[in-house]
């Protein structure tokens, strides 16, 4: 029964409405040679400033009665959009139906969590459903705000989820006027208890049952002239169970605490490319006993040079001390290095190569030790820009042996036919997973489409995972 709801509701939403790509916004970049007519949204803008162009919808070569047609159904339509420029409302939402499968004998080898009827429930053929919105809009000239939700329903906890069934909301708001920025933020993540896993929390004594989360984040932005601040903090609750042995049987607490993490920088601008900064980091962590709590204070200086229109190059260079009695003495200072350089070619390749190091200096050997190096390069070529959406090929690799992280990938996405794309993906990290996925997607024109993917994932020696996806994603 519960799969065939399933199905009802996803056949009723691909019936009543049909959707764009949800990776529409930094693959886009069609051309038109119609210069008269229809624009489905010439420009999709996000809060301050973040303009992301969308393609023109080619109509072909029109007759004039075909023109005048077009020009006599779309007043109303044009009338309706001049509304909802002045409010600059957009709408994006999407729907996807999961079918999940794995080798894995029991839901708690999945690492995800399950019920506490976990040992009872095989992982074969299992459904989900996923469901994202986001509404973006003005209030005034100065004011914007936009509202995102994330409702995630699971026969079985996948996904790196901890619970079956959870649902995500955020409302954002913003303040912007000459040199003054101002985002406040709330949030609120919803578990469903009784299919919720018990997790160990750092610095809890007891197992934690995850109930409810709630957040609010302040980001102020403010420039003088040659200085600038930058504040951000985040107070977090969480509501949770836990267990506490009492004999041969275990007795339920519903407990609550709170995260709070504070973070200024001040900078000075030196010249049009270098700043010089200072900044403070205050952590008070979710412990009873203060495990984790801890500040940094340090400071150190910006480069930031747009070379020409095709290249640019950043660094920056930052030393802080940790002031904690629960951290180790040779790791109180340390040194963060950065560097990143991007190219763009006339020929549509363009790419970036970055450095990252993190080093800390021990007072009582006077040595310097390596804590990570991350280098990273990517590159795009783009090409076959006559279509609705843009052909191009993506790779990259991320070498960070001291984290296990080094990752490889190579992305593909393809113009195959009447508005058929298909993109084709690899990922290869060398210590955890191996993971291909293959997507197909139907345009019917750049804001509305059909989509499915599949995604198979092999982590090494632990269990292997498929995830295949029916869904439609709208943008209006």
């Amino acid at each position: 029964m519960r799969k065939l709801l399933i199905f009802a509701v996803l056949i009723s939403f691909l019936i009543s409405q049909v959707s764009s790509d949800e990776e529409y916004d930094n693959k886009s970049n069609a051309k038109s040679n119609n210069k008269c007519y229809e624009i489905a949204r010439s420009l999709y803008q996000k809060p301050f400033g973040e303009i992301l162009s969308i393609p023109f919808i080619w109509l072909g070569k029109l007759t004039d009665n075909e023109k005048n047609k077009i020009d006599s159904s779309n007043q109303q339509k044009l009338q309706d959009s001049d509304q909802r420029k002045k409010l600059s409302l957009t709408n994006w939402s999407q729907l996807s139906l999961n079918y999940f499968t794995s080798n894995a004998k029991h839901d708690i080898d999945m690492v995800t969590g399950a019920s506490k009827d976990v040992y009872k429930i095989d992982t074969q053929g299992k459904f989900g459903l996923k469901y994202q919105h986001e509404f973006t809009g003005k209030i005034s000239e100065k004011f914007s705000y936009d509202i995102k939700e994330d409702i995630f329903y699971s026969e079985k906890s996948h996904e790196r989820r901890n619970s079956f069934f959870t649902n995500d909301l955020q409302l954002r708001l913003y303040y912007q006027h000459e040199s003054t920025y101002l985002k406040l933020q709330f949030n609120n993540r919803y578990y469903n208890s009784n299919e919720t896993f018990f997790l160990n929390l750092p610095g809890v004594t007891y197992d934690t049952q995850q109930q409810l989360i709630s957040g609010a984040t302040l980001h102020l932005k403010q420039d003088f002239r040659k200085l600038n601040l930058n504040v951000y903090a985040n107070l977090r609750n969480l509501e949770y169970d836990y267990l506490v042995p009492d004999d041969d049987e275990y007795e339920a607490y519903n407990a609550s605490d709170n995260d709070f993490y504070t973070t200024a920088k001040l900078s000075f601008k030196i010249t049009d490319h270098l700043n010089i900064f200072s900044t403070a980091y205050h952590k008070n962590d979710l412990n009873e006993s203060n495990l984790f709590d801890h500040m940094n204070l340090g400071g150190g200086f910006e480069y930031n040079n747009k070379i020409s229109l095709f290249s640019s190059i950043k660094a920056k260079v930052q030393y802080y001390n940790i002031v904690s009695d629960n951290i180790n003495n040779e790791q109180d200072q340390n040194l963060v290095t950065q560097l990143r350089y991007t190219k763009r070619f006339r020929n549509g390749l363009s790419g970036f190569i970055s450095y990252i190091n993190r080093s800390c200096y021990d007072n009582e050997t006077a040595q310097v030790y390596r804590v990570s190096n991350m280098l990273r390069v990517h590159t795009m070529y783009s090409y076959s820009i006559e279509h609705i959406n843009n052909s191009y090929l993506l790779a990259g690799i991320k070498y960070n042996p001291e984290n296990d992280g080094t990752l490889g990938f190579i992305e593909q996405n393809q113009y195959l036919l009447k508005n058929i794309y298909s993109t084709a993906n690899i990922k290869y990290s060398l210590d955890l997973f191996t993971s291909y996925s293959l997507k197909f997607e139907y345009f019917l024109n750049p804001l509305q489409s059909f989509w499915i993917k599949d995604e198979y994932t092999d982590f090494y020696n632990i269990h292997k995972q498929n995830l295949l996806y029916i869904g439609s994603t709208l943008i209006f």
